[in-house]
């Protein structure tokens, strides 16, 4: 009796956890703060704010995203970027970095205009797009 509860426990425990998804991952608060940016299409090398930029190859950067909680480590993709221009191959030039940061080389060439960001966010398990998170205005 003892070895029949023994093997129906075993088997109980070994199949009961086959279909669990590994990680959590919780964007219903995902976002940015401030959820609009501005970066220049061209620097002035007369100011010195600008000219600094130039010099070290300062790259525009947005804040890191909020709002999202989820197992480590947490993965951010651009999905896509909405923009009335169409420059598809200048959009390329912007690239996630680390904690969801936006970053766009210091010496672009996006053309002016408002470019409004649409992410995937994923982890072990989990994969949640995101709309409409920030939107990067190049002026």
């Amino acid at each position: 009796m003892l070895n029949l509860l023994g093997i129906l426990a075993g088997l109980v425990l070994g199949t009961g956890c086959d279909h669990t998804t590994v990680g959590y991952l919780d964007v219903r608060n995902a976002g940015y703060r401030p959820d609009t940016v501005y970066f220049k299409a061209v620097l002035n090398p007369e100011d010195p704010e600008e000219a600094r930029r130039i010099q070290f190859e300062i790259p525009w950067q947005t804040t890191p995203i909020e709002g999202v909680q989820g197992t480590l480590p947490i993965s951010y993709q651009i999905r896509s970027i909405v923009c009335k221009q169409g420059q598809e191959e200048a959009i390329r030039q912007f690239r996630m970095i680390r904690k969801g940061v936006i970053e766009l080389p210091w010496d672009h060439t996006v053309p002016r205009g408002d470019y409004i960001f649409n992410l995937q966010i994923s982890n072990e398990g989990r994969s949640l797009a995101k709309d409409s998170l920030i939107t990067i205005i190049i002026n």
